[in-house]
């Protein structure tokens, strides 16, 4: 490598930074592939592989050096910023699965074998992390991965370097992200809720018409029993409204591009 060589290679390297910056933020806030069961490791080797992928097509799009000067670092903060806003809002989803699991641990009585989950640094039931590691294997399976990897390369095209802004289209996307949070979980959990409800109200008469039953002791296991028996002939369902899920969280992950400048 001669000195003409090396010289472009460090006029380049502002560039690759800037580039390192947003694909490394959007790859750890990313759902999934940013949780806490891929290894840090990992995580920063996919960065800097999709990073050195992209930089030489960023880099014909930018043949003037950029100067290392106060206005870099403003460039750096835009970067990260657009890895989060996109990060932000694909999380949203996942967190609906999330939820979903977690509504059916504390009204099914499966929050009493609650567990320390590694992924996010909290409590999780049993509910809960199945239907997480359903929605790791669809993403998996539907080369979600591919696909986010993909919308990475297109942030470039939608949001060039420098040009982020906060826009009242991305807080219409946050807003339209927390209500499918809460709509993907209600509908997941809904079977077993129905059940669960269902059993309270037969709990209330039984102790209303004879005092002296004990139910509340019966009770608990029926519910666990009966919301097993009802989330094993609705998993199919919920496999295939996962996956629905994942599909609609790509779509909004193109969407927000369209609202970061």
């Amino acid at each position: 490598m001669d000195t003409g060589q090396l010289t472009r290679l460090f006029e380049q390297a502002p560039l690759f930074a800037l580039i390192l910056a947003r694909i490394g933020t959007l790859v750890f806030a990313a759902p999934i592939l940013g949780g806490g069961l891929v290894p840090g490791h990992v995580k920063a080797l996919l960065s800097i592989a999709v990073s050195l992928i992209l930089a030489p097509v960023l880099a014909a799009k930018h043949p003037t050096p950029i100067p290392l000067d106060l206005t870099y670092f403003v460039l750096i903060t835009q970067e990260v910023m657009v890895g989060l806003a996109i990060g932000f809002v694909l999380t949203l989803f996942v967190e609906g699965i999330r939820m979903g699991g977690d509504l059916m641990n504390r009204y099914a009585g499966f929050s009493a074998a609650e567990n320390f989950d590694p992924a996010t640094d909290l409590g999780n039931g049993p509910m809960g992390d199945l239907l997480y590691f359903a929605a790791v294997l669809m993403f998996l399976v539907t080369d979600g991965h591919h696909q986010l990897i993909a919308m990475m390369a297109r942030s470039y095209d939608q949001v060039p370097i420098g040009t982020w802004s906060i826009t009242a289209g991305y807080m219409s996307q946050i807003g339209a992200g927390m209500h499918q949070l809460n709509v993907i979980a209600m509908a997941l959990s809904a079977p077993v809720l129905s059940i669960v409800l269902a059993i309270t109200i037969v709990e209330g008469l039984m102790t209303r018409a004879v005092p002296q039953m004990n139910i509340m002791h019966v009770s608990f296991a029926v519910k666990i029993v009966l919301s097993l028996l009802v989330l094993w002939a609705c998993l199919p369902m919920a496999v295939a409204f996962i996956g629905v899920v994942l599909a609609a969280m790509n779509q909004a992950g193109m969407a927000v591009l369209h609202t970061l400048h």
